[in-house]
């Protein structure tokens, strides 16, 4: 086989694939079976009345682009990619490992030795299909994200490549963080990564995944990634992602956590990039005294897409789940939200909030917000909402007859409101990346301090505006959270 398959998604290319690999033959049926799947489920379509998303995914040409562009994994990292590791630049200053994939191949590995000599794992996952094949068979996309979930996640497992597998022993504790990159520098070309992060009991770990794509083509790239976490007895997972993808590439993310006793999983989601995003992001609380949390923020221009689900699923007793997403939108951006709490007959003592809240900037712009209850036992707390509208004129003008201009007035309003949501991110390099992007979206120009955002944070708490400067929400609620008994 040639070092990159033909163009186009077949039955013959997932064969090929595993075949260049040398891939065992129960891997192989994994994939042809996955095929399959992915031939016979349908394309999720939305709901009527929608804003488009699915319907544009579902209508992506697949046959034009790569399923496999190889790296070379033994040169020298890209320089794009060494820049991203600068200390001005860097999410992580000091960390544990670190993993870079480049398009469909990991490049670059490496693991603090005290760390290996502990027993934990960083690999590749191609690589851990060869020498770890009971862990694989055992927990790749088998019940977190299973291959028959949708279409996409069929596809993924027919054509996944590269691929990080982690795996941290019981009672191991990791205290700097794990950052993984996937560097998509190929147009054309259909990325499938594939996350896999098995932490045994009383065992922790912070995770950084960076997605970045560089290059300059109309042709646009696809990324289908999947990431599963699997966090064992009194296990502590944080998992945080910057998803800063150029808007020649197009990506749909599958997340999911099975959390057993006392476990918690933290996922932070940074969604910046792309020109189209559809992203399902969960929590399945099958141990009792569980906890779930997500913190999400989002900034859309011009005519992106976004579309994204988050569940929380409390299938245990005594579990507690909470979803905060905040996503400022501009141009002739669309985003669609759709939050849901699901409490299953079992699942007494749950206690589950959820709140998306998103401002519009421009007239165009477009936004839907769907937060969903379900629930099926009867000693639950349990609330849901979502605001959205533009920045109320009223605020405008309170700053603009203190002279500040109204381009400046809009980007203190912005700021303020979304730094609540900044301040629960663990990461302090994530949250100063995420402001620098938001002032470069709302100035046109890239900030390499993050000065601006102090200097408007500061005149923030002296005009006394904040972050309930949305004109669909007139007073400042007295909790940050009320929680409504079941």
């Amino acid at each position: 086989m040639a070092n990159t398959l033909a163009t186009g998604l077949t039955r013959d290319a997932v064969a090929a694939l595993s075949h260049h690999k040398g891939e065992p033959e129960w891997m192989l049926q994994k994939r042809l079976h996955a095929w399959e799947l992915y031939e016979s489920l349908p394309a999720p379509l939305g709901r009527r009345g929608d804003l488009g998303t699915f319907r544009a995914v579902a209508n992506f040409h697949f046959q034009e682009v790569s399923p496999f562009i190889p790296a070379d994994i033994n040169g020298a990292l890209p320089a794009v990619i060494q820049q991203s590791l600068h200390e001005e630049e860097a999410l992580v200053n000091e960390r544990s490992g670190h993993i870079v994939q480049r398009n469909a191949s990991i490049v670059h590995i490496e693991l603090d030795e005290a760390l290996q000599r502990q027993g934990v794992i960083l690999t590749a996952l191609d690589t851990a299909v060869h020498d770890y094949p009971e862990l694989v068979q055992q927990y790749f996309m088998t019940k977190c994200v299973p291959v028959e979930s949708n279409k996409y996640t069929a596809l993924h497992a027919a054509f996944w490549s590269g691929g990080i597998f982690l795996y941290i022993p019981k009672g191991v504790e990791i205290e700097q963080p794990t950052l993984s990159q996937i560097w998509i520098d190929s147009p054309a070309s259909a990325t499938f990564a594939h996350t896999l992060i098995i932490a045994e009991e009383q065992s922790s770990v912070r995770f950084v995944a960076e997605y970045n794509s560089a290059f300059e083509d109309e042709r646009p790239s696809f990324l289908n990634d999947v990431v599963e976490v699997y966090a064992k007895n009194e296990a502590h997972v944080e998992f945080s992602n910057m998803q800063d993808l150029g808007q020649n590439v197009w990506n749909v993310t599958n997340k999911n956590a099975i959390h057993e006793k006392d476990a918690s999983v933290t996922w932070v989601m940074a969604d910046l990039g792309s020109k189209v995003t559809l992203a399902n992001i969960g929590a399945t609380m099958s141990g009792n005294g569980s906890v779930a949390e997500l913190v999400g923020v989002f900034f859309t221009d011009h005519d992106q897409r976004f579309s994204m689900k988050t569940l929380s699923d409390h299938a245990a007793l005594a579990t507690n789940a909470e979803t905060l997403v905040k996503g400022v939108l501009t141009d002739q951006s669309r985003v669609e939200f759709e939050g849901m709490i699901r409490v299953r007959p079992k699942a007494q003592q749950t206690a589950s909030f959820l709140s998306d809240h998103t401002l519009l900037l421009s007239k165009e712009c477009r936004s839907e917000s769907i937060p969903s209850l379900e629930i099926g036992a009867n000693q639950v707390s349990a609330s849901h909402g979502a605001t959205t509208g533009q920045i109320d004129e009223e605020q405008l003008f309170y700053l603009m007859v203190r002279g500040i201009h109204r381009e400046e007035a809009e980007r203190i309003i912005v700021q303020g409101f979304f730094e609540p949501v900044l301040q629960r991110i663990p990461l302090e390099n994530l949250r100063t990346r995420l402001r620098r992007s938001i002032v470069r979206r709302m100035s046109g120009a890239y900030e390499t301090e993050v000065d601006t955002w102090v200097d408007a944070q500061e005149r923030w708490e002296i005009e006394g505006v904040d972050e309930y400067a949305i004109s669909l929400v007139s007073n400042k609620p007295e909790e940050e959270i009320q929680l409504t008994e079941y």
